[in-house]
């Protein structure tokens, strides 16, 4: 069946089969594609096909759903024993007949004129996943190539100002060449390298730097994490004085115990220049904290 411009959309249109054979139906529009509904069996020489056809905004026609409907019609007859004589012959009976509806699904394949096959499809696919693969590497070889350039950059101001005091001056020396030869690198045969020269070039210089930006640090946070411990110590001691003896004794000890630690640490880590790791570490100093709250949470539970 070909479709023309004159015909009204949406509209349901019925396909008869009277054989009892599969077969293809096919629609064609301007011959832009190929519809095939089916294959499909024809039950009854009353089955029929609703296909629903509509045209849309753009002028694109599409088959929305195909339904293959079999109607089985049969007659039978119930008898109603209203009056028997003696005979046993029946004096009345009524007939009726049995109706059942089917409906089927039909599978809908499009075939578009000068379209790709599936093999041409899958390739074109996987080339372009390639193609937008490499534009992603490239954006990374870039991001990798501006990052080692800005560490360069950073690093060499910080040192001069910011790690100053905690860097010694052989480690400053050693560093400073270290960018310098890196910076010429990048501006040379660096200059068009992969993502992976570029992170392990960053790596090497962040193996130099990351000791003397971890004393610069924890140097900053120390001094905030000794008075949380100070504060700790202090509300473990004011929370034990509602405990019995015993307890209280107790939490004292510990709290002696951790405030005796931080000041000796404290005082070792004064004695020492900046420029070298530190004997009292923030995170040591916070674990410390953490065991205090946990063992005196500890022993208020058992004393419950």
């Amino acid at each position: 069946m070909t479709l023309d411009w004159n015909c009204r959309f949406p509209e349901n249109m019925w396909f008869g089969k009277y054989l009892n054979l599969v077969f293809f139906t096919y629609l064609q529009f301007i011959q832009v594609s190929l519809l095939q509904i089916g294959p499909f069996q024809a039950h009854t020489e009353a089955s029929k096909v609703k296909v629903k056809i509509r045209l849309n905004l753009h002028g694109l026609v599409s088959v929305e759903s195909a339904v293959l409907i079999n109607d089985y019609q049969r007659n039978g007859s119930s008898t109603d024993h209203m009056e028997v004589d003696s005979s046993g012959d029946d004096m009345g009976h009524k007939s009726r007949s049995e109706r059942s509806i089917q409906r089927q699904e039909l599978p809908i394949t499009e075939y578009i004129y000068g379209a790709m096959s599936k093999h041409e499809l899958l390739e074109a696919q996987e080339q372009e996943q390639q193609l937008a693969y490499q534009d992603k590497l490239v954006e990374w070889t870039k991001d990798r190539k501006n990052a080692l350039e800005s560490y360069v950059y950073d690093t060499r101001n910080k040192l001069s100002e910011r790690y100053r005091s905690f860097a010694t001056d052989s480690e400053r020396e050693q560093i400073s060449v270290n960018l310098q030869q890196t910076e010429d690198w990048l501006y040379e045969e660096g200059d068009d390298e992969t993502e992976a020269v570029y992170s392990s070039k960053l790596e090497e210089l962040k193996k130099l730097v990351d000791p003397i930006e971890n004393r610069c640090k924890d140097d900053e946070v120390r001094a905030e994490a000794m008075r949380d411990l100070l504060k700790c110590i202090v509300d473990h001691r004011n929370a034990a004085k509602s405990l019995s003896t015993p307890e209280r004794d107790a939490v004292d000890n510990e709290c002696n115990k951790a405030e005796q630690w931080l000041r000796e640490g404290s005082q070792l880590q004064e004695s020492l220049p900046k420029n070298v790791d530190p004997v009292l570490w923030s995170c040591e100093i916070k674990r410390k904290e953490e065991e205090l709250d946990t063992w005196s949470n500890y022993l208020c539970l058992i004393t419950l």
